[in-house]
């Protein structure tokens, strides 16, 4: 006997929005996001970029079989729910001394090296 769950995994809807917010970065798809300065922005489409990435794989990463394919977009919308709580600001979860959050974070190896110094520059 097999126990089926009517409840949809995935919200087809919400993919297309992260995925046209993506290509596009029109407020209107999140309108939290009209407050944000660029490295909110940035770090934003990054956090959606994981979510729908982790929604994509969530197949292949289960190992599911032929007969059934897995997706859950659980994580995308705790993402896009952090944010909007955070109404324009940086989101609890986006600071990356908390270890509990659906965002990710960047840390200062991660973000690549500094610039050279300039010849006006002092060291």
């Amino acid at each position: 006997m097999a126990q089926i769950d009517p409840t949809p995994n995935y919200d087809h809807r919400l993919a297309e929005q992260v995925v046209a917010y993506l290509q596009t970065k029109d407020a209107r798809l999140f309108p939290f996001t009209v407050r944000f300065d660029a490295e909110r922005h940035r770090a934003f489409a990054r956090d959606l970029r994981e979510g729908l990435a982790d929604v994509m794989d969530g197949g292949r990463k289960r190992a599911t079989s032929a007969t059934g394919f897995v997706m859950s977009d659980a994580r995308l919308h705790r993402i896009v729910r952090e944010w909007a709580d955070a109404n324009g600001g940086w989101p609890r979860g986006a600071d990356p001394r908390n270890p509990v959050t659906a965002l990710g974070s960047v840390s200062d190896e991660d973000e690549g090296p500094s610039p050279l110094p300039g010849p006006g520059d002092q060291t």
